[in-house]
């Protein structure tokens, strides 16, 4: 059996790489081994194009310390819907339509503290306004130093990166445009995915 369908597997890096910045908390997937009970916990991430990189750090807490130099999966949850019958006419039945991004690749700690730094100003970058944002240097340099040492630093260099956008695919160009329109009110970061 393949899975996900045909059909709704999503290639096009650029759409790929749309939805992990639009939706950068990555469900993390660390599989465990006889020693190691598997882990899943939920990271912002950032992503580099140039390099197909992942960014993030967590507490050192965080069992994801136990999984560095292993392969893990990333999963990247877009805008999902539920559609009726009742809403669209050319759908006979309950469905619901999503978009997710799955990435596989090996999980490396960022140890040296200069490299923390540019780890945090590239998180920072994606995700601070671009018109007043915080700054790093801002803080106080013992504080920083106080700050990387609680955290743990990570990279993932992303091996396959797979997109299952299930957009009603196998409906007619009329009820898509129709479900695209419905979606332009309810749920328009959903209905961008319909063109």
């Amino acid at each position: 059996m393949n899975y996900p369908v045909k059909t709704y597997v999503e290639s096009d890096n650029k759409a790929l790489f749309d939805v992990i910045e639009r939706f950068p908390l990555a469900t993390m997937f660390c599989t465990g081994s006889d020693t190691t009970p598997s882990h899943i916990c939920h990271l912002p991430v950032s992503l580099c194009r140039d390099t197909l990189t992942i960014f993030g750090h967590a507490t050192r807490e965080n069992p994801i310390k136990h999984f560095i130099s292993s392969s893990v999966e990333a999963v990247f949850r877009g805008p999902d819907t539920y559609l009726s019958p009742k809403q669209v006419e050319g759908i006979k039945l309950p469905t619901w339509d999503y978009v997710t991004v799955h990435c596989t690749g090996m999980l490396e700690s960022i140890d040296d503290y200069e490299q923390q730094l540019l780890t945090m100003q590239h998180i920072l970058n994606a995700f601070e306004n671009d018109n007043d944002p915080w700054q790093l240097s801002s803080v106080p340099e013992k504080q920083l130093k106080a700050m990387c040492n609680a955290l743990i630093f990570f990279k993932v260099k992303l091996d396959t990166l797979t997109g299952n956008f299930k957009l009603s695919q196998n409906k007619g160009a009329e009820t898509r445009a129709e479900i695209a329109n419905l979606l332009c009110n309810t749920n328009p970061q959903m209905s961008r995915y319909y063109d």
